[in-house]
């Protein structure tokens, strides 16, 4: 069967021709064009605030992993600050027992001064 118009009484030769006599929109009609054109700037506009709004929310993203970056920064130097606080603590632990322990006593008590007034002498 061949193609017919969209009246359905007479078929046509060929469907691609552009000289049909029902189309749905005609390239004369002003109004058929106003409405294509109206049409087409409100896919626009959709699309722009579409994309505006995937910017924002990459906006987003971005400051929320800055955020979590420095926090998560900020715990590591404190962890590594706290490790190297422990380490000293327990090297001068391991030095003050290799010490000679009257020393150590004089000095954690300072039961003979400070150290300049010893050298003045």
């Amino acid at each position: 069967m061949k193609p017919t118009n969209n009246s359905g009484s007479k078929p046509l030769d060929n469907p691609y021709h552009t000289h049909q006599i029902n189309l749905p929109l005609n390239p004369d009609e002003t109004s058929a064009l106003g409405t294509l054109r109206s049409g087409i700037e409100h896919e626009v506009e959709d699309l722009v605030k579409l994309e505006l709004t995937a910017e924002q929310m990459v906006g987003d993203e971005v400051r929320l992993a800055r955020e979590y970056v420095a926090e998560d920064t900020g715990h590591f130097w404190h962890d590594i600050k706290q490790g190297f606080i422990d380490w000293e603590l327990a090297t001068g632990q391991l030095l003050l027992s290799a010490a000679d322990p009257t020393r150590v006593d004089w000095q954690e008590h300072q039961w003979w001064g400070d150290e300049e007034s010893q050298l003045r002498h």
